[in-house]
């Protein structure tokens, strides 16, 4: 859903209207050593798997994304959750009716009847009562880390932080029943004349990643659009953007340049849209920086969301790729550091350290899946590596931003 322009702080009154072809978006970028290869060598390291596997993984996982986004309204009601299960290359699909089983064959995925389980509507529900306590009690997520739709489970998973007196929504997911599965954790999350890539350095009060180059639609200006990066909503402590490119923050040569100024910040979801971008300094086009010596890139091909359990790889300029898998989406995530509760994160395994944050999550043959929000540890910490990102298609949705692909 594209946003009216009257809605854009008053600085972007101010700014020129860019039709989407204009000379700043630069589609036709030389073609450069092939960034695919750099990320399929990510992805083997970090999911302990040789490269043809990966390859192929990748082939398993586009075809279960495209039967999920069929499967989830032809099943309606009966419909209980879904998730790619690695083992087999197939798309796993939670169902409450028998006579739905041959519908989830007919696109080559596998069903999984739950015999005492719960649809998805119910799961979605009663999530949804917490995310409602959460948002007009702030303080009554006391004691809890997060809380998801998990599909393998078909529970409601409230996660605890070990040690801590239980508040109100703690009790509230309690009364909810067997439809809610506790687990603990002793690990609280915390925030994490050039080309403009995905995964390079920007400062904003804070080091943080770009995320995706972008264009910002408007529904009461149709065919106009503002060239526009996407970001973390919880790097924006200042009003302005500088950019560094690939250079590190602990690299006593880097040196900055004006990139922009955030239009729009949204803190409970944890995105934000960089404008008034410099275009005499940065090139935008449909790229994810891979921090190579021979300066690859990979190629930004469309925002197809894939299923759970399905591989993707993060670009940030603190701890460059890193890989991994899509764990639960939707989540509800209390941020240390912050002091707050982040909404409808999706959970992944792939490490990243604090500065990483915003930068691109995407599978590796190009489909963008979110921007970085936090993480348990970072890279080089001991524990679980689990960290969270925003769905792109979420920023999309309630911006009209649009991801530039190929």
């Amino acid at each position: 859903m594209a946003m009216s322009r009257k809605l854009l702080p008053l600085v972007l009154a101010a700014t020129t209207l860019w039709l989407p072809q204009d000379a700043g978006a630069d589609p036709a970028r030389p073609p450069g050593p092939d960034g695919l290869a750099e990320v399929i060598k990510a992805m083997s390291r970090d999911l302990n798997i040789d490269e043809a596997t990966a390859r192929r993984r990748l082939v398993q996982e586009e075809a279960a994304a495209t039967a999920e986004a069929a499967l989830v309204p032809a099943l309606g009601t009966a419909y209980g959750g879904s998730w790619f299960d690695a083992r087999t290359g197939k798309l796993v699909v939670n169902i409450t009716d028998q006579a739905k089983a041959a519908v989830v064959s007919a696109r080559g995925a596998t069903p999984r009847l739950l015999k005492n389980g719960y649809s998805m509507a119910r799961l979605t529900a009663v999530k949804a009562k917490l995310d409602k306590l959460a948002l007009t009690s702030p303080s009554s997520v006391k004691g809890v880390h997060s809380w998801s739709i998990d599909p393998v489970a078909n529970r409601v998973v409230v996660t605890e932080l070990a040690g801590d007196e239980r508040g109100a929504l703690a009790e509230t997911a309690l009364a909810l029943g067997d439809a809610v599965r506790f687990e603990t954790t002793t690990q609280p999350a915390v925030s994490s004349a050039d080309y403009l890539d995905g995964g390079e350095g920007i400062n904003s009060g804070k080091d943080c990643s770009l995320g995706f180059n972008a264009r910002l639609t408007y529904s009461d200006l149709p065919g106009v659009s503002d060239p526009v990066v996407l970001s973390a909503g919880h790097c924006a402590n200042l009003p302005t953007v500088t950019g560094y490119g690939n250079t590190r923050s602990d690299q006593p040569t880097r040196t900055s340049y004006p990139l922009g100024r955030w239009w729009l910040v949204n803190r409970d979801y944890d995105w934000g849209v960089i404008g008034s971008l410099d275009l005499q300094r940065w090139i935008q086009g449909p790229y994810i920086a891979l921090h190579t010596p021979d300066d690859r890139f990979l190629q930004v091909r469309g925002t197809q969301q894939r299923p759970e359990g399905s591989s993707i790889c993060k670009s940030g300029f603190m701890t460059r790729i890193t890989c991994g898998v899509i764990d639960r989406r939707g989540q509800a995530v209390w941020i240390f550091n912050a002091g707050r509760t982040v909404f409808n994160l999706t959970g992944h395994t792939a490490c990243s350290d604090p500065g990483d944050s915003g930068g691109p999550v995407y599978t590796a043959d190009g489909q963008a899946q979110g921007i970085i929000s936090a993480s348990r540890v970072g890279c080089s910490g001991t524990g679980d590596k689990y960290g969270w990102y925003v769905e792109i298609n979420h920023i999309q949705g309630v911006t009209g931003a649009r991801v530039l692909t190929l």
